[in-house]
């Protein structure tokens, strides 16, 4: 099944929905220009829903990375749901459980966003 994305929203925080497989960095070019422009308008954090993606090898853990990198460089955070098995022991076999936030669902994911809300800016 060929890569596709969505984007959603859910109590004010966008969810990054994924569905087919990521095999091929340039299939995700499209997901990381939106990425771009998200945190541009100041939505650093958000929700990677990966309910419907079914496959993903380095080429999509790079892209899962490279989203993250860009949100803790806005000081933002990304929170991962919907981890079927299989990719959850890809995420446990390269060390990358140790990295990102996990929740079960959407809704969990926004609030562990939540929790760690960071303080507004003050200029």
């Amino acid at each position: 099944m060929a890569f596709s994305f969505g984007i959603d929203e859910l109590e004010g925080f966008p969810v990054l929905v994924l569905e087919g497989s990521i095999i091929e960095r340039h299939e995700a070019d499209d997901l990381l220009v939106e990425v771009d422009e998200l945190i541009a308008d100041g939505e650093t954090r958000m929700v990677i829903d990966l309910a419907d993606l079914e496959y993903l090898n380095s080429s999509g853990l790079n892209v899962l990375l490279n989203i993250l990198t860009k949100s803790r460089n806005s000081n933002g955070e990304v929170v991962i749901c919907g981890v079927n098995e299989r990719l959850r022991k890809l995420l446990v076999i390269t060390k990358l459980d140790a990295v990102f936030q996990f929740s079960e669902n959407c809704e969990a994911a926004v609030d562990r966003l939540k929790l760690n809300a960071h303080p507004p800016k003050t200029t």
